[in-house]
């Protein structure tokens, strides 16, 4: 089967660059594993997504509740399916065996959008220290993609300080009581906080028109809102814009002068050019295998923690109160005495997962501590803070007998700067009316946060392991790395809307 341009993946990276394809027109055919929802799954979503939530049922309300995110990534299981998740026999030696590290690879159809978070931002400008590209190579792109992923946002005091991104279209979403008190009294405190380098707004969040505010999001959205790279990519085959061919696994790619040349169990395929959007772990060993590479690469995280805060006010904590569950509210941190990048800090307010997490971890004294939860649950507001993957440990990735061996590489100045960092965010919630528990501070575990990449980093002049600003691997032409495989670093803020943006601008310029 001959191709102008092959993509490797269906997930954010791969859409990206197929909708630049597209609009050059080019002939575009996607490969793809491209696992689904199972059928149980799918009818629930469908039966709650066709009616408004006080028509569901209490039997699917117990369904969809009943399947809770722990500690673990692995444990996402929208609507009760397995599939974000399920490694196909094909690919199971891409598992971390050693336990070394929580990233996951998503063979599913759209891979990681399927649950994802939506919470959306460009990088700072100072976030492309070390990089040979910058801010203004991006911008553009974040502009062409902002409107692709459903952009919702509003001007606020995070819009000057993120000025990669205009917000052209104001749009917000129906915020928490607690997420609007919160900003009021930030607001009212802002003078101080600023002296802080501190700054924040309402959460960024690629979620289309007509949220129900049915707080369901931390379990899929039913109305099927929250920006889903997968069902794009089926639009689009639909429409007949670009082919799609699942349900087989790409084995390895070769590059000649006149195209490339990629083998799957399904056979071969043929294209002018290959865009290779698999996912980190994928895209690692497809990459070592093909090029025939024997050295480590170092695949960069950004280390996150939990800082649990109590609010102080009254009212605005009620389950009933009509709100989506996504980050509310984010914070950016730019000072230099507390780390020399970006931190960046979501803010989440109530949802039905507190209750039950801190039952949990009361244990056999939840019992008694009944009251206590229900009263603490209702007053839990949670930060979740990322840093820079300079202050982060990372793992390394190799090819041993075929297979993905890792191992874990400490970073020195991780702990000390999680202590400054959770330091600034208990002022900061202090001033904001917060009683930060910073005792209860939770450390994610290495790759849970899904902000990882850089095993093929982008250079100027890259050395073999490393690619040039289109993503191309040394003494390559015609073969791009799309997703965040190929990122110098790995900056705090999130990482899906600059994966995209990227992706977008080495289609359109390759």
């Amino acid at each position: 089967m001959n191709a102008q341009d092959l993509i490797i993946g269906s997930g954010p990276s791969a859409y990206a660059a197929a909708c630049a394809l597209v609009a050059k027109g080019r002939d575009v055919l996607i490969l793809d594993v491209g696992l689904a929802m199972d059928g149980a799954a799918e009818a629930l979503r469908s039966r709650m997504g066709s009616t408004e939530p006080d028509q569901w049922s209490a039997e699917d309300r117990i369904a969809i509740a009943a399947v809770r995110r722990s500690d673990r990534s692995d444990s996402i299981m929208p609507f009760g399916s397995d599939f974000l998740f399920r490694l196909p026999e094909e690919v199971i030696d891409l598992a971390d065996s050693g336990r070394v590290h929580n990233l996951r690879p998503s063979f599913a159809r759209g891979g990681l959008s399927n649950g994802w978070g939506a919470s959306v931002l460009p990088y700072h400008s100072s976030d492309f220290e070390g990089w040979p590209i910058n801010l203004d190579d991006f911008a553009p792109h974040y502009q062409a993609v902002a409107p692709m992923i459903g952009l919702a946002a509003v001007r606020d005091g995070l819009a000057d300080f993120y000025s990669g991104l205009a917000v052209k279209n104001e749009r917000a979403l129906p915020q928490s009581g607690q997420a609007r008190e919160l900003l009021k009294r930030m607001e009212n405190a802002q003078g101080t906080l600023a002296k802080l380098n501190l700054y924040f707004g309402a959460s960024r969040q690629a979620i289309a028109p007509g949220c129900h505010a049915c707080a369901m999001c931390l379990y899929g959205c039913p109305y099927r809102l929250i920006f889903n790279a997968g069902d794009q990519v089926a639009r689009m085959a639909a429409e007949g814009q670009l082919r799609y061919q699942g349900g087989l696994v790409v084995r390895g790619f070769e590059e000649d002068a006149n195209g490339v040349c990629v083998e799957t169990d399904k056979g071969t395929f043929r294209g002018d050019r290959l865009f290779i959007g698999g996912g980190v772990i994928p895209t690692a060993k497809l990459v070592l295998g093909s090029l025939g590479l024997t050295e480590e690469v170092r695949i960069l995280d950004s280390q996150h923690f939990y800082l649990p805060m109590l609010h102080r006010w009254n009212g605005g904590s009620s389950s009933r109160d009509p709100h989506h569950t996504l980050a509310q509210v984010f914070w950016a941190m730019n000072d230099h005495q507390i780390h020399d990048h970006v931190v960046h800090a979501q803010i989440y307010t109530y949802n039905d997962t507190y209750a039950p997490d801190m039952r949990h971890r009361f244990g056999p004294l939840a019992g008694l501590a009944k009251p206590l939860i229900g009263i603490l649950s209702r007053r839990l507001i949670v930060a979740q803070a990322f840093l820079h993957s300079d202050a982060s440990p990372a793992f390394g990735a190799r090819l041993q007998d075929g297979k993905l061996a890792y191992r874990r590489i400490e970073n020195a100045s991780t702990g000390t700067t999680v202590l400054k960092v959770r330091d600034r965010l208990a002022k900061v919630a202090r001033l904001s009316g917060l009683m930060p528990l910073k005792r209860l501070l939770r450390l994610g575990s290495l790759g849970s946060s899904f902000h990882c990449g850089g095993s093929f980093p982008m250079r100027a002049n890259p050395k073999p392991g490393e690619t040039d600003v289109l993503g191309r691997p040394s003494g390559h032409k015609r073969t791009h790395i799309i997703d965040a495989s190929i990122f110098p670093t790995i900056p705090a803020p999130t990482i899906t809307f600059s994966v995209m943006a990227n992706a977008h601008r080495i289609a359109q310029d390759a």
